[in-house]
């Protein structure tokens, strides 16, 4: 066989050369990768940067028409030095095969190829324009789905891994709340300077059943509140949320008291428990939304209608009950704050959205401390369950 019908045959094995991989080396370079994850941004973007790099020396270094070195492609090595010994040729060996194939020193190989003449492996670089194909089409690793994947598919992989955390989130559709939410008191002292009790006037004969004659005040308990909602994310930053909450305040002061079988209770201790369902409505535009942390800044209103004017009179030997006839507008409000969010799985979330509310027509309602306090400080907290696509 001449030089020329030989540098023929080696041209057509390296077409379609292969280079197979273990399986568990692509393994180990994505826990590697894994590693990056939990660093700051500006080390993801030098590994991403890394990354392109290698790819980009890949393909200038491994060009087809550059001289193939003495340890630069094992492959086309391996296929002379068979040729040379007149061996049947092979492209692959199977993984058992190179398993129990032990490793040949470097200093015999070298001794094998000093065999081969030095025009030999120069021309079998020297291939036709058209017949050569790009070496980075031939490098192909096997991936943890035991598929063959080339150079441009592990660039792409790498740069997916180094970047994913980066993107923010695109979470849409719909989220169920639950919440709970706590007043601030916002003054310590709502009798300021002890203000003594006013005499109490007296009450008129045939007076119907109710109280009279209340005085300041001695102690007003924290509003809380328990609700449930729903919110909808129309993009990746925008939503719209709504809800139902059910809200408890309370409050103790003096007054008399008449029954509805004329029983007088003069001057005791009365304790209001006020029962109101509102309903929120609030919009809501994420200005962090990466990873596992959302913040967001929101604003609405809520309408709270009096469910139920609960009046508890100590009167011994028995306690009274008194429900008023509520009949009242319902009780409007705004408000608007900003908020956190973290997400415990990629369903389940924590958040916090505490915010300043303004009531309004506070001089038609029930006596209570959004009546003396119409500016309120309220913190809501709660989880949020996601349902919507990510």
């Amino acid at each position: 066989m001449n030089s020329e019908e030989f540098d023929i045959q080696i041209k057509e094995l390296l077409q379609d050369a292969e280079e197979r991989v273990s399986p568990a080396v692509w393994e180990g370079v994505e826990a590697g990768l894994n590693k990056y994850h939990r660093l700051v941004f500006w080390r993801r973007s030098a590994v991403a940067v890394a990354a392109a790099a290698a790819v980009a020396g890949a393909f200038v270094f491994l060009e087809p028409d550059k001289h193939i070195q003495e340890h630069s492609n094992p492959t086309t090595i391996s296929v002379a030095e068979a040729q040379v010994a007149g061996t049947p040729l092979r492209q692959q060996a199977s993984p058992a095969e190179e398993t129990a194939a032990p490793a040949e020193p470097l200093a015999t190989r070298r001794s094998r190829l000093a065999a081969i003449p030095s025009g030999t492996l120069a021309g079998t670089v020297a291939l036709p324009a058209a017949a050569n194909r790009p070496v980075a089409q031939h490098r192909r690793t096997i991936g943890p789905d035991n598929r063959f994947r080339s150079g441009v598919e592990d660039a792409a992989l790498l740069n997916r891994l180094a970047f994913s955390d980066r993107r923010p989130s695109e979470e849409k559709g719909l989220s169920l709340l639950a919440s709970g939410l706590l007043e601030a008191r916002m003054r310590n002292n709502v009798n300021p300077g002890g203000r003594p009790m006013r005499f109490a006037a007296p009450v008129p004969i045939g007076a119907g059943e109710g109280i009279y004659n209340e005085q300041p005040e001695t102690s007003f308990m924290l509003p809380f509140s328990l609700g449930v909602g729903a919110k909808y994310n129309f993009t990746s930053r925008l939503a719209l949320g709504l809800g139902l909450r059910y809200t408890n305040l309370s409050r103790t002061f003096v007054g008399d008291f008449v029954s509805s079988d004329g029983i007088m209770v003069p001057q005791t201790d009365i304790d209001n428990a006020q029962h109101w369902l509102g309903i929120p409505l609030n919009f809501y535009y994420d200005v962090v939304n990466r990873g596992r942390w959302r913040v967001h800044a929101f604003a609405g209103g809520s309408a709270e209608f009096l469910a139920d004017d609960h009046y508890l009179v100590h009167y011994s030997p028995k306690d009274l009950h008194y429900h008023k006839p509520h009949g009242t507008l319902p009780q409007w409000s705004v408000a608007g704050g900003l908020g956190v969010e973290f997400k415990l799985t990629p369903v389940v979330g924590l958040y916090l959205d505490p915010a300043f509310r303004y009531y309004f027509d506070t001089a038609q309602q029930p006596r209570s401390l959004r009546t003396i306090q119409p500016l309120r400080f309220d913190i809501e907290a709660g989880l949020r369950f996601s349902f919507g696509s990510h």
